[in-house]
Parts: C-alpha cells; structure tokens; sequence
C-alpha cells in the first residue's frame, strides 16, 4: 500500500512540475479578440491627442500615465513624435521616425512586471509616400524573449496587432524595424505579477503534505497492535 501510494506521489509530482514548465513559451496573438479571451481582465492605454498637430520630444522620451516610452540613439539617429488625428487622419500615434540610418524603435517600460501585453503597430516607408509593405517588427521581452511580427503597412491605421502571453513576467518591451517610421497605440497590459514558488518547491510542499498524511493514517494501526 505504501508503494503505490508512493507510485501516486511521484505521479502528482511530476504532473504539477511539467504544468508549471509547460507555460513557459511565450503565446503570440496576432488579433485583438483571441488575446483578449486569454487576458480576459487588463489595464488599457490609448496615446493621447497632442495639442497641435504633432508634438516633438525633444529629450527622445515621454511618459503616459507611469508607462514610459523613449527611443535609443545607438538604435538609430530618428525623433519621436506624438502625431495626432489633425495631421494624419486616424487616431493619435506614438512614432519613432528614423532620419538616415538605423532602425526605429521605442521601449516600452511599464510601471511593473506584467504577464500579459498588447498593442496596435505598424510602419511607414515614407519615400515618395509610399507604404512599406511586409516591414518586420521585433518585439524584444526583459524576460529574454524575442518576436518577430510582419506589418499590414497602414502607416497611421495601424493595421497590425501584436498580443503576448507568458507565464515569465516582463516589465518592458523593445519594439525595432528597419521601416523609417514606426507606430504604435492601444496598449493592454495585465496586472502586475505576485512572486510564485519555483516548481521545486511546489514538489517538495506537496510530498510533505502527504507525508504527513500517510503518517497520520499508519499511527493508530500501529498503537493497536501494540497491546
């Protein structure tokens, strides 16, 4: 009886470590429905209507409501801009514009480790106001995660769609594409992440437990045939 009880421990055991490591791949979603049933609550953030028709940051940098965005110079020698609605259209975007060389870009750093981020993108070629169409984006986790997702090419529609999922928290998010311009809104991101027990010592709790059990249900049997 001991035996297969032990049989049953290990079995446990190894069943609640491999749940654990199976969510350790990021998921990627590529519409906002289908991320949406898998984060079905979140915090969203839309990029604001600049007072004019675009506004310049001039230090590379902005922050909206504790999530910071900035664009790194060893990336590229672009600007970014807030672009509202009066000067292209469609709702306002965050852009990074590179100028002659590198790739634009714009780090998202949220105001905790999160498990769950989206947004809208999508990049411009602006030569002869022409769209760049198939440009690549990178989408760089701080939890070592790298992905890659094509563009729709919509400029300022931002017609593509990046959702992730992980069970590895991450705190920011590096976007890069070798499209001159870059734009992103709607960002969803999940609550932040509470430290959770490395799957060793959810092993380890669960084989003391029934431990204990086992030790508990054999005592009475052996007091009795004691006397």
């Amino acid at each position: 009886m001991l035996m297969k009880t032990n049989s049953a421990v290990l079995a446990a055991a190894l069943l609640l470590s491999g749940t654990i490591n199976a969510g350790a791949t990021a998921i990627v979603y590529t519409d906002p429905a289908s991320w949406s049933m898998a984060v079905p609550s979140s915090t969203a953030l839309a990029i604001p209507e600049p007072a004019s028709g675009f506004q310049y940051f001039d230090t590379g940098s902005v922050t909206y409501e504790g999530v910071s965005f900035s664009t790194s110079a060893v990336l590229s020698n672009g600007f970014l801009f807030n672009v509202g609605s009066a000067f292209s259209g469609s709702p306002a975007v965050l852009s990074s514009q590179q100028q002659t060389e590198g790739a634009a870009n714009i780090l998202i750093t949220l105001a905790a480790p999160v498990k769950a981020f989206s947004l809208k993108f999508d990049t411009y070629d602006g030569v002869d106001d022409q769209i760049f169409n198939g440009a690549v984006v990178s989408f760089k986790l701080s939890n070592g995660q790298t992905l890659t997702l094509g563009s729709a090419g919509d400029a300022y529609d931002l017609g593509s769609f990046f959702g992730v999922t992980d069970d590895t928290p991450f705190q920011t998010i590096l976007l890069t594409s070798l499209a001159p311009a870059l734009n992103i809104n709607d960002l969803n991101f999940g609550a932040a992440v509470a430290p959770i027990p490395e799957p060793a010592t959810w092993v380890m709790l669960l084989l003391g437990f029934v431990g204990i059990g086992i030790f508990g249900a054999r005592l009475p049997a052996r007091r009795v045939s004691a006397q």
